[in-house]
C-alpha cells in the first residue's frame, strides 16, 4: 500500500465566459450627444480634485489660516485650515472624533494607573 500525496494535473482548465444581459434601463437609453462647449472631459491631473484646492480655489488662499493646535486632552498636534472670513474649518487632521476618542482612551489609561498606585490585592488563603 502506496500514500501518494502528489498532485497531478489532468488538463487545462477551461474558464467560460461570463455574459451578462443588459438591464432594461441601457437596452432603453437613448444615445446623446453633446456639443463640445457642453461636454464633460477629465482633466490631466487628479490633484486638483483634492478638497482643499477646490476650498483654496473657491474662498481664495489670502483668506485661508493654517494653524498647528496641541490639543491637551488628546496629546495630539492638531492640522487646522480655517476661513478667516467665516471662521469656518476647511480642514482638520485628525479629524474631531479621533481625538474625542484619543481623549475618551487617554482618560480611561490614566484612571488606571492611579487606581494601580497601592499594592496588588492578592487573594491569600493560608
Amino acid at each position: 500500500m502506496s500514500f501518494d500525496f502528489t498532485v497531478k494535473p489532468v488538463g487545462q482548465l477551461v474558464i467560460p465566459p461570463v455574459i451578462r444581459p443588459e438591464p432594461e434601463a441601457v437596452q432603453s437609453a437613448v444615445a446623446t450627444q453633446l456639443p463640445a462647449p457642453q461636454s464633460v472631459s477629465a482633466t490631466a491631473n487628479g490633484a486638483s480634485s483634492n478638497a482643499i484646492a477646490s476650498n483654496a480655489a473657491k474662498v481664495g488662499a489670502d483668506t485661508i489660516s493654517r494653524q498647528v493646535i496641541f490639543d491637551q486632552a488628546a496629546a495630539a498636534m492638531v492640522f487646522v485650515s480655517v476661513d478667516e472670513s467665516t471662521s469656518e474649518v476647511l480642514n482638520q487632521y485628525p479629524e474631531s472624533w479621533q481625538l474625542k476618542a484619543r481623549a475618551y482612551f487617554r482618560e480611561q489609561d490614566q484612571s488606571k494607573l492611579q487606581q494601580r498606585t497601592g499594592p496588588i490585592p492578592t487573594n491569600r488563603i493560608a
